[in-house]
């Protein structure tokens, strides 16, 4: 561990260039999507994919545009961060330390329990710091912020990016897929054709694996100890049952 980069693996090192999120491999959240994909032929593959993201983007698009219709100003991921984040800011006692009211000492006077102990933590607004460290990994204010926020009766949701906010997720997702013609319309193909090799053919003996996808981590070759069969009447290795020499004397 120590000769990786703790930027690539930590969160608290990666100076908020995860935002929060610690998957590195996105392909890995997709393998539950296309289950029942992966073990088809190429073709049926890519019309599965094209298939299933226009009607997730769809999807997507509508609730979005459902919740900037009810005036909900940030997504739902947002709005559950910040809330437990504005009652602690209740229990926070806060202290101005500049005339700008850029910098404030924040004194927490209540433990919650969030892996670290009690302390007094340095916000500064105009250069999005707080001592904390979450206000920089998530780009979120947390409660520290918020309470010094209200203390001059800031609004701290003008501290929140806007790729948080309802429209813009709706912006994203209100991409429109063509609709592939019937095969009647295509234009006639003039090209090479590829063929399948026949060694490459999955064998049909057995129940296919379709449960997750290999990587180079699975190449590793766990070495282990054949099981020894034994009789199931004397208990013995090298027979069975049927001609265990021990039958008689039972």
């Amino acid at each position: 561990m120590d000769n990786i980069p703790k930027e690539k693996w930590t969160q608290a090192y990666d100076e908020g260039r995860r935002r929060g999120h610690m998957t590195s491999n996105i392909v890995q959240s997709w393998n539950s999507v296309f289950k029942g994909t992966r073990n088809l032929p190429v073709t049926p593959i890519v019309q599965s994919t094209y298939y299933r993201l226009a009607c997730l983007f769809a999807d997507r698009a509508q609730k979005a545009f459902a919740r900037v219709g009810s005036g909900d100003l940030f997504n739902e991921y947002c709005q559950n961060a910040v809330k437990d984040d504005i009652v602690k800011s209740n229990t926070h006692h806060v202290e101005q330390f500049d005339q700008e009211r850029y910098t404030f000492s924040v004194r927490e006077t209540v433990n919650y329990r969030e892996g670290r102990p009690m302390g007094t933590f340095k916000v500064d607004l105009q250069a999005g710091w707080c001592d904390c460290g979450r206000f920089q990994a998530l780009h979120l204010p947390c409660s520290h912020v918020i309470a010094g926020c209200s203390s001059f009766h800031h609004d701290y949701t003008t501290l929140i990016p806007t790729v948080l906010k309802n429209e813009s997720v709706y912006s994203i997702y209100n991409t429109s897929f063509k609709v592939v013609h019937d095969k009647s319309y295509w234009l006639s193909y003039d090209g090479p054709v590829l063929c399948h090799n026949p060694n490459m053919q999955r064998l049909k003996k057995g129940r296919p694996n379709s449960t997750r996808i290999r990587t180079e981590m699975d190449e590793e070759v766990v070495e282990r100890t054949p099981t020894l069969r034994r009789c199931g009447l004397c208990r013995h290795t090298g027979h069975i049952r049927r001609n265990c020499p021990n039958i008689n004397n039972r």
